[in-house]
């Protein structure tokens, strides 16, 4: 290899490397904006708008598809909401067991939450009306 393709070569590994763009609505400037946005979310059961907030890149159908059937299963907005479970981890990373339900109906959110000096991340959320699934995650 010549000087002029290895220097090539060489200026070419000191670039950064590029990653995919981070999704901006996964971002929030602290928890309590976060959790705001979440709670008003779930308890509307508004999930064709939830998931792409917290970085689902679904189509629109079918997310629209997916509200249809939460909505069939749930009738009624949820009331309450509970952290039922959380672990911290570190360098800022957890993951929370959230619950939101109206009378005897449950779902559940799985959330793992990166608390980073600019604001806080939202990585990966599931939810499910099994509790035992998302439990199983900790």
């Amino acid at each position: 290899m010549t000087l002029l393709p290895r220097l090539a070569l060489c200026l070419a590994l000191l670039l950064p490397i590029a990653a995919p763009a981070q999704n901006a609505q996964a971002f929030f400037d602290n928890y309590l904006a976060m959790r705001a946005r979440l709670d008003t979310l779930v308890k509307n059961r508004d999930f064709a708008e939830v998931m792409p907030v917290f970085g689902d890149q679904t189509d629109p159908a079918e997310l629209e598809a997916l509200e249809r059937r939460v909505r069939e299963i749930y009738p009624r907005d949820f009331e309450n909401v509970a952290l039922i479970r959380r672990q911290d981890m570190d360098h800022g990373f957890r993951q929370e067991l959230i619950a939101y339900w109206e009378g005897t109906q449950y779902i559940y959110i799985y959330i793992v939450l990166h608390d980073r000096d600019d604001g806080i991340v939202a990585l990966v959320f599931n939810f499910n009306s099994e509790f035992d699934e998302l439990n199983a995650k900790f």
